[in-house]
């Protein structure tokens, strides 16, 4: 056991009055004991460590440098090996795959189009569109054909093939297709494709071609396939005939009926459909037929001037249906026409295709009797071949005949002796 007078650091507790350290360095000095030499030697290693740390930099910069110097050559082989694996890579995928999402991402958009000049198996076609390319980018497109086709019909059965011209691309830049006498290479589906645009307020046109990109002195396959919405014609819906009246006595092609009509057009399109024929209708007889010359359905309103042959004879034979079926109108002071597709003759040709489409559209419109009695007395007036004397008072004996009985037959009788 330790003696009691020996080294008081043998002695727990005898450091307790000790003062304490609150300074550094030389301060450290001035206390006596271990405590104070144990601090200090402490201190010396801290600054040995820091000393030691830029030497340490220095050495493993220099041993770098030193196995640089030494396999440098086998880095230059590497970066070699990696560059010519990566570059085909990014020039023959990378820049191919760039560049054909761009133009899937790019929408097409159509701001007219036109089915012109139609024959039997060949129309002319025209699209003007657009693309977007963005970045600020420009790249070049070679010639491409572009194949119209339905979508939902597997295989594709492309029914119209168009050329699109070179073009340089940068921003939106506008784009004509077009092609004089397209062949129809598939007329059931072009018919179908008709038929949507006709009887629907939209319709979908797809459109596939490809072609090459070039940008700079990059080039790369590209591949446009599409699904255009567009506008239809909704049946023609808002079709009207502004004006119609009798021609008493009939001409010498047995016109009887001549009047004007609006054929409203919703979509883009433009289509030239030559002399249309249709049915005139009352419910489901057919009482005569009337034909429009020359049409040129534009986007928009168009007042075309029909003439027609009235079948008189059938119209008083079935008196009491049409009045029938006609009481509606009637009761409103007006006389219901329904009008449907017969024929489609351009340049004396029959144009099937637009027949097998207009065959199943019917068009109705209301026209006001006083109105067509005000145009009919007025052609009487006009007309100085038609003998408004006896005309007059052939109408004022069946007025008579009229109001001195109900029974249609004898309206009927009186209505055929006039006409």
């Amino acid at each position: 056991m330790p003696n009691e007078n020996e080294d008081g650091r043998y002695v727990v507790g005898s450091n307790r009055n000790l003062p304490m350290l609150t300074g550094k360095g030389p301060h450290l000095k001035q206390v006596s004991g271990v405590l104070g030499g144990d601090i200090e030697h402490v201190e010396s290693l801290d600054s040995l460590e820091k000393s030691k740390t830029p030497r340490r930099l220095k050495h493993a910069r220099a041993n770098v440098q030193k196995h640089w110097r030494r396999f440098w050559c086998c880095y230059l082989v590497a970066a070699i090996i990696f560059l010519a694996i990566f570059l085909p890579v990014f020039f023959l995928v990378a820049v191919p795959a760039i560049a054909q999402r761009i133009v899937d991402d790019t929408n097409l958009p159509v701001y007219s189009a036109q089915i012109l000049d139609p024959k039997t198996q060949q129309v002319s076609f025209t699209l003007d569109t657009s693309l977007n390319i963005p970045m600020g980018l420009r790249i070049r497109i070679d010639p491409l054909d572009l194949s119209l086709f339905n979508r939902d019909v597997q295989p594709m059965q492309p029914y119209l093939t168009v050329s699109l011209p070179s073009y340089s691309l940068k921003g939106n830049t506008n784009l004509t297709v077009t092609k004089n006498n397209t062949d129809i290479l598939n007329e059931d589906q072009f018919i179908k494709t008709l038929t949507q645009a006709v009887y629907n307020k939209k319709f979908t046109m797809s459109a596939k071609g490809s072609t090459v990109g070039h940008l700079g002195a990059l080039k790369a396959p590209l591949t446009l396939n599409k699904d255009i919405e567009l506008d239809g014609l909704d049946k023609l819906s808002g079709f009207s005939i502004n004006s119609a009246r009798v021609v008493i006595p009939k001409e010498a092609d047995g016109t009887n009926l001549v009047g004007e009509a609006i054929l409203p057009n919703h979509s883009d399109f433009t289509f030239a459909l030559g002399n249309v024929t249709l049915n005139l209708r009352s419910s489901d007889l057919i009482i005569g037929q009337a034909t429009i010359l020359n049409v040129l359905l534009k986007p928009g309103n168009n007042t075309v001037a029909l003439r027609g042959r009235l079948e008189i004879s059938t119209v008083l034979d079935n008196l009491s249906e049409i009045l029938s079926a006609q009481k509606t109108a009637l009761g409103d002071g007006e006389i219901e026409l329904s009008a449907s597709g017969n024929s489609t003759i351009y340049n004396g040709v029959h144009i099937k295709y637009y027949e097998q489409v207009l065959k199943n559209l019917t068009l109705v419109a209301r026209v006001p009797i006083l109105q067509v009695v005000g145009d009919t007395l007025d052609g009487l007036l006009n007309n100085t071949d038609s003998g408004l004397g006896k005309v007059l008072s052939n109408i004022t004996q069946i007025l008579g005949n009229i109001s001195s009985s109900s029974d249609t037959s004898v309206v009927a009788r009186s209505l055929r002796s006039l006409v």
